[in-house]
This record gives C-alpha cells, sequence and structure tokens, in this order.
C-alpha cells in the first residue's frame, strides 16, 4: 500500500478576511465588466447591423443574471426563464 505524505496548510486566514479579499476582488471585475462593456457598445457603434454583438449581449445578460441569483436576487433568472 502506498501512502502520500500529507501537507498542511500553516497560514490560518479568517472567514472575514477571505471574504474581504473576494468582495474586493468582486468589486475589481464589476469595473473591469463595465470598462469592457463601454468598449463594447463602441465596437457596435461602429457596426449597427452586426447582429453578434446583440448576440454577446445576451448571453451576458444570462450569465449575470445567475451571478445575481447566486447573490440571493432571482428576479433575472425568473424573467428570463432560466433554470437556477
Amino acid at each position: 500500500m502506498c501512502s502520500m505524505p500529507r501537507t498542511t496548510k500553516t497560514t490560518k486566514q479568517t472567514a472575514a478576511a477571505c471574504y474581504a479579499e473576494r468582495h474586493a476582488e468582486c468589486q475589481d471585475l464589476l469595473k473591469r465588466i463595465a470598462f469592457r462593456l463601454d468598449v463594447h457598445r463602441g465596437c457596435q457603434a461602429q457596426e449597427p447591423a452586426n447582429w453578434g454583438y446583440a448576440g454577446d449581449l445576451g448571453r451576458v445578460t444570462e450569465e449575470l443574471a445567475y451571478v445575481l441569483a447566486s447573490l440571493g436576487d432571482r428576479s433575472a433568472v425568473d424573467r428570463k426563464g432560466l433554470e437556477y
């Protein structure tokens, strides 16, 4: 029988510290999403007949609806008829 050495985590992080780090990461991601959304709008404005941009946002709105549901608000997934 082969036994693998066990590794233990030596750093102890509190739930509050982990939450704070992840909250800050979420805030950063939201800022980056807002920036990329503005860039996307500029690209769409240059090609207003291109349905691909609308398709992009269809997928993005579904993904954001799931994010919102994960945070306790199912209204967007319910309105879109998505399974959650």
